[in-house]
């Protein structure tokens, strides 16, 4: 994965990844999470886990949890589910057709540059600079480049996939940046009066799944110029 396009994992210590298990209310699937939450977390300390990017390398695939849940005596399904959940921490990217809202036109000319999905679109708009060069390149509308950019950048937050994403940009509260420094409750309010009036999506969000994007947005990396 390009560097800055996630949170480094190697800076998020195992402890507050306990906290936001326990702060959390995760879906019924994921609900076994904070069963035995510190005696199991206490485990993986004893395994020399002292961040995501351990706990992600040791659950690095079913057969590593497999193999870690033989030697450790912890539940196999539960590893299963916190490896999702440490996954969850680094979203794929996002094929660019997905955004709610974006030129046709625009998608063509990126596609035919091969630019498809969030990450790539990435690689090539951190600067000014570099939109402008792309821009001009490929002869689209700097705003709709701008657009573009920053739903990029919004789906690098953990929970955000391209319609969040849309509603984020609609709110103006359109960036990582200013995610990370909205004020929950006045961010939440302003989401769900859009999305009742745009119906972008049946699908519930509450005031603490904002809470926790707002969260993770400061740990980010803060590296696409405005």
């Amino acid at each position: 994965m390009v560097e800055n396009y996630h949170i480094d994992l190697k800076k998020f210590p195992l402890e507050k990844f306990k906290g936001e298990i326990w702060d959390s209310n995760p879906l019924p699937s994921r609900k076994m999470l904070k069963d035995h939450l510190d005696e199991r977390f206490k485990i993986l300390k004893e395994n020399k886990v002292d961040n995501l990017q351990d706990l992600a390398s040791l659950l690095k695939n079913p057969k590593k949890a497999r193999e870690f849940a033989e030697k450790s005596g912890l539940p196999e399904d539960y590893l299963l589910i916190l490896r999702r959940e440490v996954n969850s921490y680094t979203p794929n990217p996002v094929n660019l057709d997905k955004f709610p809202g974006v030129e046709e036109g625009t998608l063509i000319e990126l596609k035919s540059a091969g630019i498809k999905n969030s990450l790539h679109l990435f690689k090539r708009v951190k600067t000014l600079d570099d939109r402008e060069k792309l821009a001009n390149e490929l002869g689209i509308d700097e705003g709709d480049l701008l657009e573009l950019t920053k739903l990029t950048d919004l789906v690098r937050i953990k929970w955000v996939g391209p319609v969040f994403a849309r509603i984020f940009l609609d709110s103006e509260t359109d960036t990582s940046q200013k995610v990370s420094e909205a004020d929950a409750k006045t961010f939440y309010q302003k989401l769900v009066d859009i999305n009742s009036k745009k119906h972008y999506t049946k699908s519930k969000f509450t005031l603490s799944n904002v809470e926790l994007c707002v969260k993770i947005a400061g740990m980010v990396p803060k590296v696409i110029e405005y």
